[in-house]
């Protein structure tokens, strides 16, 4: 299944380098597959980020960019979470994913980058970081309830009426 019902059904590739259209079509699958909706701001960041560089990116590039202040200089030990009470739903979604793929909480950016390549959305080899295509939807990759599944099916049909 792609994130955008329109576009055929494709395999995912890692992806090295890519021209602007495919991050324009990558964002939209962000947005079409849940993604903004079920990962903390530090999350989206990420996915942003990789797809708006147009090749693969370092740890450190990619740090650099995260909206986090560092903890002992590292941006990916600092919690992903603005304020782990006031998103605690949401934090405990992201907790029930990442036990699918046996991961613990996902309390820092290194957990939840580590959460996004256990499910196959970022790839991470040695020092790079990159995306694949097309992107997974949420529930293509995570156990999501039946509202949830509604939800996200609601922001395929608004991203379909966007493009």
């Amino acid at each position: 299944m792609t994130t955008i019902p329109e576009e055929p059904e494709q395999p995912r590739a890692r992806l090295e380098e890519w021209a602007p259209d495919v991050a324009d079509r990558m964002a939209r699958q962000q947005l079409a597959g849940g993604w903004l909706r079920a990962l903390p701001s530090a999350g989206v960041q990420m996915l942003g980020a990789v797809a708006n560089r147009g090749r693969a990116v370092t740890r450190a590039e990619l740090g650099g960019v995260l909206p986090v202040e560092p903890v002992d200089g590292d941006r990916w030990a600092a919690p992903c979470w603005y304020d782990l009470d006031e998103d605690a739903d949401q934090a405990a979604t992201l907790d029930r994913y990442a036990a699918a793929y046996d991961r613990g909480p996902v309390r820092t950016c290194a957990d939840l980058l580590d959460l996004l390549a256990a499910a196959g959305v970022l790839w991470v080899q040695d020092d790079r970081i990159g995306p694949v295509a097309p992107v997974p939807g949420v529930d293509e990759v995570f156990p999501v309830s039946n509202a949830e599944r509604a939800e996200i099916a609601s922001l395929r049909d608004m991203a379909a009426r966007l493009g």
